[in-house]
């Protein structure tokens, strides 16, 4: 899990494979979860987990600036609230202390650490249909799975539940 307690620790900030930053600002300034989050939070469960930043402004090319979040509650509640929620997301792999509010500078940034999915879990989708609603990490990118990969991996799944019973 990647930690940020000061300006000089978001300086050295660069999204990976495991580290997703946005801005989570809203239409009115006052912070509002992505609606890109989801495809985040799917392939981070998909693949090695990794941490999502809300409250930062990308500069350029792995340069980040503290923009914070002015409600960051309400932008914890609107997840909370999308992950209870099975016609958003087909599960819930949090734990209760995976998500915080961190202040720095006076100014109020959302981290969300996301585990790896049990295998029992994957793969975690958005919306109704895993077959359109699937994504892996590749790099910084959040890769939505052609049907074919997602049937072989609930075919994997199926076949390492069956050979553990």
């Amino acid at each position: 899990m990647t930690a940020l307690h000061t300006l000089d620790d978001i300086n050295a900030l660069k999204e990976t494979w495991q580290i997703e930053c946005k801005l989570a600002l809203g239409r009115h300034g006052e912070g509002a979860l992505p609606e890109d989050v989801w495809e985040t939070y799917s392939a981070f469960a998909n693949t090695n987990g990794g941490d999502i930043f809300l409250g930062l402004r990308e500069l350029g090319p792995a340069e980040y600036e503290l923009a914070g979040i002015p409600n960051p509650q309400k932008v914890v509640d609107e997840f909370m609230a999308g992950l209870n929620n099975p016609g958003l997301v087909s599960a819930n792999v949090l734990c209760i202390d995976s998500i915080g509010i961190v202040v720095i500078d006076g100014k109020s940034l959302v981290h969300i650490n996301v585990p790896q999915a049990p295998v029992y879990l994957r793969p975690v989708y958005i919306g109704n249909d895993p077959l359109t609603g699937t994504y892996v990490r590749s790099g910084e990118a959040d890769l939505r799975l052609d049907p074919d990969r997602v049937r072989r991996i609930q075919s994997r799944v199926r076949n390492q539940l069956v050979s553990k019973s």
